[in-house]
């Protein structure tokens, strides 16, 4: 009964909820409930490392980002590992924004904490895989220029991407993502960044 009142809460819409938002809290609750009973057993939390690095672009403040991060698998995940596996993955990541454009631009730096449910099709040299996630961020600076205000330095990171691991032991990864950071409200304004996000990792 707690996780289904849990996963109706995460699911329920709000009113500056995008549409992304509220699919990737649908993902991650489902992942949360079937992976459950997989987690009661006795598993390393934190294995195999991987770490990435990003470049992302926000055309609409003329923003760049270039990210460091590092991803773990988690014990929890559900299904065929090979066939359709369904995993919770976290990851941790710092970056810096560079301000392009704007009146008086000023460069940030982020750093962000993001559970991720993956859903991948393994069972071949080559494993594709789909991912969303719904993290928190923390800025060192509220703006990007005059024009781009976003009020708090604590922020939201939804995230929807696509991606394929390879090479021995499918260590090599190479995705993209597309990525939304705005403080849902808390304060305004709240323009918020988009970031469309290539990013390559490896996994020890």
């Amino acid at each position: 009964m707690h996780s289904q009142l849990q996963q109706r809460s995460l699911c329920a819409p709000a009113s500056r909820a995008s549409s992304v938002s509220l699919a990737v809290r649908c993902l991650v609750a489902a992942a949360l409930a079937a992976g459950a009973s997989t987690a009661a057993q006795a598993a390393p939390w934190f294995t195999d490392p991987g770490v990435h690095v990003a470049y992302g672009r926000d055309t609409s403040h003329d923003v760049n980002k270039y990210e460091l991060g590092i991803n773990f698998n988690t014990p929890l995940q559900y299904g065929n590992p090979d066939s359709w596996l369904f995993r919770v993955q976290v990851e941790f990541n710092i970056a810096h924004w560079q301000s392009r454009g704007g009146t008086n631009p000023q460069n940030l730096q982020e750093f962000g904490f993001t559970p991720i449910l993956r859903v991948e099709k393994r069972g071949s040299a080559f494993v594709p895989f789909i991912e969303g996630g719904l993290g928190l961020r923390l800025l060192t600076h509220t703006h990007t220029s005059d024009e781009h205000n976003m009020s708090s330095a604590f922020q939201f990171g939804d995230m929807i991407g696509v991606g394929v691991a390879f090479g021995k032991n499918q260590n090599t990864e190479a995705g993209f993502r597309f990525q939304h950071i705005s403080n849902a409200g808390i304060r305004e304004p709240n323009p918020g960044a988009n970031f469309y996000t290539g990013y390559v990792r490896y996994r020890f």
